[in-house]
């Protein structure tokens, strides 16, 4: 898997979801890794 996206809470803002939306839409793999901004705990 070549594309990977770190999205932070979608609760927050759309802004980390848009670019999974156009990645899914032309069919592209990506994996999609959740950034905690409540933690300073490493994933």
């Amino acid at each position: 898997m070549g594309l990977c996206l770190y999205v932070g809470n979608r609760n927050y803002s759309s802004w980390s979801m848009r670019p999974g939306v156009l990645l899914r839409a032309f069919d592209i793999p990506f994996e999609e890794k959740l950034i905690r901004f409540d933690s300073f705990a490493p994933d």
